[in-house]
């Protein structure tokens, strides 16, 4: 891999976009340019956690950047093209072109917001790398988030209440954005879309689903308590009782006192 000249870099990058409005073109220039910067080693020491879904240049992330800064004044003029490109980019199935692919669906209008949805919704049942899962929940959906909430919401609830692990996996990653917003105070609608994931939890989704039970105890720790309770109540799931073990940590001990009785009495008598 060549070291990255950051004028060089600027000047390819820019080469490349002048191919903005055919696809196939350039699809096809990024495969060179990626090609160019891909890292073909592997360090001593270096560790692999898992084989990758996708396949992968391991080009530096400043590659990638670079071409999103050159396609952003596109993007946002012809928005109707960037959605072509978008589309070229996912089909290609390497971890960069789908990584672009989402930059690219994060900077569009989302008026009309279906253009943004439907493809947020057919890519994250296919999402199964982290790297990918983790962009389309946050930059692939930033400007429906923060422009079109109900359809952002419509989108949550589409995830969440999916048959495809995948889709709810991303609906978990997405949903902290939507409780972080300082305006919106619909708790009982998410209590209601994590019910049956809180009963059926697996280790899949277990970390993701904390965090989103760690949200809703800051901001209400007494629903969130009554909540818990009655979800202990409805399943014999053991995982169900681990993450609520693990989900006391936020919340004061006035208030939850009555359910750690209840997970205590259930640990004792599974003895």
């Amino acid at each position: 891999m060549p070291a990255i000249q950051p004028a060089r870099l600027a000047t390819q990058a820019a080469e490349l976009t002048e191919h903005f409005g055919s696809p196939e073109k350039f699809v096809s220039a990024l495969h060179d340019l990626l090609d160019f910067y891909a890292d073909r080693t592997l360090r001593p020491g270096q560790v692999i956690e898992s084989a990758p879904l996708l396949k992968s240049y391991q080009a530096p992330g400043q590659v990638l950047r670079q071409i999103e800064r050159e396609l952003a004044e596109m993007v946002d003029s012809d928005p109707e093209a960037a959605l072509a490109l978008a589309d070229a980019l996912w089909i290609e199935e390497w971890v960069e072109t789908r990584l672009l692919a989402i930059a690219i669906l994060g900077r569009i209008p989302p008026h009309p917001s279906d253009r943004i949805t439907e493809r947020a919704q057919f890519w994250g049942i296919a999402c199964r790398e982290e790297k990918i899962v983790k962009a389309l929940a946050s930059t692939g959906i930033a400007r429906l988030r923060a422009e079109a909430r109900d359809d952002f919401i419509d989108l949550l609830e589409n995830w969440l209440d999916s048959e495809e692990r995948s889709a709810v996996l991303i609906g978990l990653r997405a949903l902290p954005a939507l409780l972080e917003i300082e305006n919106f105070d619909n708790l009982p609608l998410v209590f209601r879309w994590i019910a049956p994931l809180v009963r059926q939890v697996d280790r899949e989704i277990r970390d993701d689903l904390l965090v989103v039970v760690h949200l809703l105890a800051k901001q209400s720790p007494q629903e969130t308590v009554y909540f818990l309770r009655q979800s202990l109540a409805a399943t014999t799931n053991p995982q169900t009782a681990k993450l609520l073990r693990r989900a006391l940590d936020e919340l004061p001990e006035e208030i939850s006192s009555t359910l750690r009785l209840e997970l205590r009495q259930r640990r004792d008598a599974q003895k």
